[in-house]
């Protein structure tokens, strides 16, 4: 059987981490890390690799956000539709059936 309890040692006592049997999810934090010391100085900033403007994938994402501004937040996606393509004449005689049936 796997339901082993875990008791903390007195060394995670002397760090006043908080321990709970039912929520042991990976180890706990100990507040006296750089890390933690770092980020407790920072809060809200955002840590993690920068973003480079000058990158293809941003420019693209600008682009994109422009194009979606420019047409009122709609973005064009995908394959454009053949109005003249056999599925399409087919779905618009079945809608108009549908309407001449219904009306």
């Amino acid at each position: 059987m796997n339901n082993k309890t875990f008791t903390p040692s007195t060394e995670l006592k002397s760090l006043n981490v908080e321990f709970s049997n039912k929520a042991q999810l990976g180890r706990p934090v100990d507040p006296n890390s750089k890390r933690q010391q770092r980020l407790a100085t920072a809060p809200g900033k955002k840590t993690g690799r920068p973003i480079n403007p000058n990158s293809a994938r941003q420019q693209r994402l600008i682009a994109q956000a422009e194009r979606a501004a420019a047409n009122g937040g709609t973005v064009k996606r995908g394959r454009p539709v053949n109005p003249n393509s056999a599925r399409q004449i087919a779905l618009r005689e079945a809608a108009a059936k549908l309407i001449a049936e219904q009306g």
